[in-house]
């Protein structure tokens, strides 16, 4: 009976993020979490919303960690914690994540590989950038991301070095 109070609130909270009645889900949400500590999708949720809606970082961080840690098979919790990463400016962690991550077959790839790859970019790796947006490449399905994928192969080419731009024709 409980599984299905926690699926009904979670469901509740859920139509309301898409009815953008923001604050009202939040509550919705923490309504759960007070009773079901360990819904994980819950706490994704949380975390979304934090980051994007509320802009606390901290909250969001402690939020996606614990629906990773809960639900380690809800996809959406990893990469949604590698967007925060890269919002945060977490990059070696970004980079740790993605390493750690990138073979278990819940994950996105090829946002995890997008996002290794802009943390590549900001570290201003530039090799590393491309070769993890190339991986990103091949997982995509999204004719969008895809696009938004080629954007970012062009325009780290742009960035690199002459000598850097010979090796990518050798490889």
């Amino acid at each position: 009976m409980s599984d299905n109070r926690a699926e009904d609130l979670f469901f509740e909270a859920d139509q309301m993020i898409d009815e953008n009645k923001i604050v009202e889900a939040k509550e919705r949400l923490l309504d759960l979490l007070e009773e079901f500590p360990d819904y994980g999708r819950a706490h994704n949720h949380l975390g979304w919303l934090y980051n994007l809606k509320f802009n606390n970082f901290p909250k969001a961080k402690k939020h996606l960690e614990l629906a990773i840690k809960f639900a380690p098979d809800y996809h959406a919790a990893y990469s949604n914690y590698s967007y925060l990463l890269i919002d945060m400016n977490l990059i070696d962690e970004m980079i740790t994540f993605g390493n750690k991550v990138i073979q278990s077959s819940v994950v996105d790839k090829s946002t995890i590989y997008n996002k290794m790859g802009q943390a590549f970019e900001l570290k201003k790796e530039l090799m590393s950038a491309h070769e993890h947006y190339k991986l990103a490449i091949k997982e995509t399905l999204n004719n969008k991301t895809l696009d938004s994928i080629y954007a970012s192969v062009t325009r780290v080419k742009r960035k690199m070095s002459l000598m850097q731009r010979l090796k990518l024709i050798n490889q």
